[in-house]
């Protein structure tokens, strides 16, 4: 089995071992698509050159080996979820962290944990039909949560992003428009959905809050302190974590996100814009660092 590790800064090797088998609990997914997520970019970049440190947790791909104590799985099913070191050929995965693909989803073109990350953080924003709704950056999280706010009919749908191309594909993945930061109009917006990640970003995305709306913030926000302008309390505005750390509910998440995949109203196929192998994933962070142009998202197929 081969995987990835990064052992110094902006540098990673390819290590090949034995297979091992998996432990009580436990199952081997050999790993049909693997994806490189911004939140990694820290570890990469600031490595200190001590113990190797393998990234990777999101993950698609086949049941290859049953653990000990493991029920209701078979070698061969195709399956998505929570995983570690998930740059790699094969992973050993918790049983209890995987879903099964519906039969009509490819598992070359699924990624799990993005797409719970993305239905968890919308479920807390009251979004039923009827509501006006922004959502802030349009990378691949922000363009998942455009299709997934649009399954919920609002009257009104905006993708709202700097970049001309990622306000295309919003448009083309149900958004009813896109703009520009500068050119949506303030306080108009029942819901918005944070998703940039940026300071600027998030002051925004807090302007264009209506009065006693909602302002999620779904952000990757490890890069400095954040404010919050104290007008959103005097608008009455309510502020919704994006996030959770509890697992039932990612897990709940992901299979409500994969039955709007299954029900062709969300697809990741647009959004897998560049590919890195195995043995050179530095070029895949390299691509994630500066976002060329038609950048979306890298990911890595190791069987391939």
């Amino acid at each position: 089995m081969r995987w990835s590790q990064v052992i110094s800064a902006r540098t990673s090797e390819s290590v090949e071992a034995p297979d091992t088998p998996p432990r009580p609990g436990e199952v081997v997914v050999r790993t049909v698509l693997s994806g490189l997520c911004t939140s990694e970019l820290p570890a990469w970049t600031g490595h200190d050159g001590g113990t190797p440190l393998r990234l990777g947790h999101e993950l698609s791909g086949e049941i290859s080996a049953i653990g000990p104590g493991v029920h209701g799985w078979t070698v061969g099913e195709y399956v998505t979820g929570f995983a570690t070191g998930a740059l790699a050929e094969a992973v050993h995965v918790p049983a209890r962290d995987l879903v099964p693909l519906p039969p009509n989803l490819s598992a070359d073109t699924v990624l799990g944990e993005p797409v719970a990350c993305v239905v968890e953080a919308l479920s807390r924003c009251g979004l039923t039909p009827g509501r006006r709704v922004a959502v802030v950056g349009l990378g691949f999280m922000g363009l998942i949560a455009v299709q997934v706010a649009a399954a919920a009919a609002p009257v009104h749908l905006v993708g709202v992003d700097r970049r001309p191309e990622a306000r295309a594909l919003a448009t083309g993945l149900g958004a009813h428009a896109g703009c520009a930061p500068s050119d949506a109009e303030p306080g108009s917006f029942d819901i918005v959905v944070e998703l940039t990640g940026s300071a600027g970003g998030l002051q925004r995305a807090g302007e264009l809050t209506a009065e006693h709306g909602v302002l999620c913030i779904a952000g990757y926000h490890h890069h400095g302190p954040r404010a919050l302008d104290i007008e959103l309390w005097y608008r009455g505005v309510t502020i919704v974590n994006g996030f959770t750390p509890q697992r039932h509910r990612q897990l709940q998440a992901l299979r409500e996100g994969l039955q709007l995949m299954s029900d062709r109203r969300l697809t990741l196929e647009p959004l897998l814009t560049h590919e890195a192998p195995l043995d050179d994933l530095d070029a895949g962070f390299r691509r994630l660092a500066k976002k060329p142009a038609g950048f979306v998202k890298c990911v890595v197929r190791p069987g391939t």
